[in-house]
């Protein structure tokens, strides 16, 4: 629980910056969006700082991931979820 705890509040203080992008931090933090979405849900603050950034941000988008089909939101041009099977695919077809 105390690293869910840190992983919350290093999502939060991460997020207020607006040099990281919501998809960077979940990266950074490797946090899947089916994860975040649940750490959103029980922490007010958290969905307070995605709130204030939306407000801010034109660009956010909802998309299907090509690999499982999961629907996420994304303000930069990914095309899979932060699942870590389709982060993997999503490295294979970097390379």
């Amino acid at each position: 629980m105390a690293e869910t705890l840190l992983t919350v509040e290093a999502a939060g203080l991460l997020l207020r910056s607006p040099h990281w992008t919501v998809s960077e931090v979940l990266d950074l933090l490797d946090i899947g969006d089916a994860e975040f979405r649940e750490m959103v849900l029980d922490n007010r603050s958290l969905a307070n700082i995605l709130e204030r950034r939306r407000q801010h941000c034109v660009d956010i988008q909802e998309r299907q991931c090509r690999a499982c089909g999961e629907t996420f939101v994304t303000a930069t041009f990914r095309k899979y979820c932060g699942a870590p099977a389709c982060r993997a695919v999503a490295r294979i077809e970097k390379d």
